[in-house]
């Protein structure tokens, strides 16, 4: 009888409620910072395509164009700066010359303190 009254088993005690209240602010606290990395995360991800692609049509650019050496690619509501340095043969590689008549091509793609290097061999293969 004296146990039976001393450890009542109706409701839960004030350190029950707050381990609760502290589990759901701690699941609140996860979510909120999960919802606002969302959009820095993914806003990272789209710039760096954007650096990507704008590198990989810089080097397309030198190869269509040898004379160029900087471009501008607008990607999305942004615009990429490309420079290209590297210079292909004016001519053909001869027949068996293999790579040694092809030059480097390296195409830097930069936006707001970002960047993202691309080499490449080009030459200039008769059509």
């Amino acid at each position: 009888m004296i146990l039976k009254s001393f450890y009542k088993t109706e409701g839960f005690s004030l350190v029950e409620a707050l381990i609760a209240v502290l589990l759901v602010v701690l699941l609140v606290i996860g979510v909120m910072k999960m919802i606002t990395n969302f959009p820095l995360a993914t806003g990272k991800d789209f710039v760096e395509t954007c650096l990507l692609q704008a590198a990989s049509s810089g080097i397309e650019a030198k190869r269509a164009n040898h004379s160029l050496s900087s471009l501008s690619v607008p990607c999305g509501n942004i615009t990429i700066n490309v420079t290209i340095t590297g210079n292909p043969p004016a001519v053909p590689p001869s027949a068996g010359s293999g790579t040694t008549a092809c030059a480097t091509v390296v195409a830097t793609a930069t936006y707001g303190g970002r960047s993202m290097v691309l080499r490449d061999l080009v030459c200039n293969f008769a059509n």
